[in-house]
């Protein structure tokens, strides 16, 4: 659930599984191509990773019939840490906002989106 367990386990075999964690903060995901695999560290910030996921979501209906729900539900954890979370991970899995395109959908979700609050230090 950290880089650091992360870290140590790496001293001892060739990867770790995240499970859940991967779903509920995948922000932390984020860094580790330049702590782990010395690339480049994410330049997006998640507000950009979401309005891709929504251009996204608008080709693949368009495209092939998906709809956004089938989607969505893999970046619910996008906004953990920050006000108004909870309020806009309800926003995107609603099932009354179905029939919405995914563009009216992020605009109501986006409503609730507050400062970033930051994630407290590991001690």
């Amino acid at each position: 659930t950290s880089d650091e367990q992360i870290e140590q386990h790496l001293r001892q075999v060739d990867g770790v599984m995240l499970g859940r964690e991967a779903y509920h903060r995948p922000w932390m995901m984020t860094a580790w191509d330049a702590r782990f695999l010395g690339g480049a560290p994410c330049a997006l910030t998640p507000d950009e990773v979401e309005q891709r996921m929504v251009d996204y979501m608008r080709r693949e209906a368009v495209e092939d019939g998906t709809p956004w729900s089938a989607i969505a539900r893999h970046m619910l954890g996008l906004h953990h840490g920050r006000r108004g979370a909870r309020l806009w991970r309800q926003v995107w899995s609603d099932h009354k906002l179905k029939h919405l395109p995914p563009e009216q959908v992020h605009a109501l979700a986006r409503a609730h989106l507050g400062a970033v609050v930051p994630e407290p230090l590991a001690i």
